[in-house]
């Protein structure tokens, strides 16, 4: 028995993941720019470390090679109270952009099959 069609199925198929990566990889890389202006609006002004007053400037984010991005807060995130003390701007800026970097995500799985099914 066979199935007509069967083989540009799985044509198709075979090229959905380098699909879905390159889409995935450019969510990855707007969200991680996204979380560093978010948490340039919510670092606190006051208190420079360096003395330089350049706090904002210090965050920033890397785009590695295999599509991950490293978002480097600055020395301000680290512990400030005690020794497992809040980081006062770092965790409200993750909480609030989790759910629509999840959805960004899912957004761009779904963009990377449609386009390769429907052409």
């Amino acid at each position: 028995m066979s199935v007509e069609g069967a083989d540009r199925v799985m044509r198709k198929l075979s090229q959905l993941p380098d699909r879905i990566k390159k889409n995935v990889d450019a969510s990855i890389r707007q969200s991680g720019n996204e979380l560093v202006r978010t948490s340039k609006v919510l670092i606190p002004v006051g208190g420079d470390v360096h003395g330089d007053g350049h706090e904002r400037d210090k965050i920033t984010a890397t785009q590695n090679p295999d599509g991950s991005v490293l978002v480097d807060f600055g020395p301000k995130s680290k512990v400030i109270e005690g020794e497992r003390g809040p980081r006062p701007f770092v965790n409200p800026a993750l909480s609030v952009l989790r759910k629509k970097h999840k959805a960004r995500a899912r957004r761009a799985v779904n963009k990377a099959v449609k386009e390769l099914f429907n052409g």
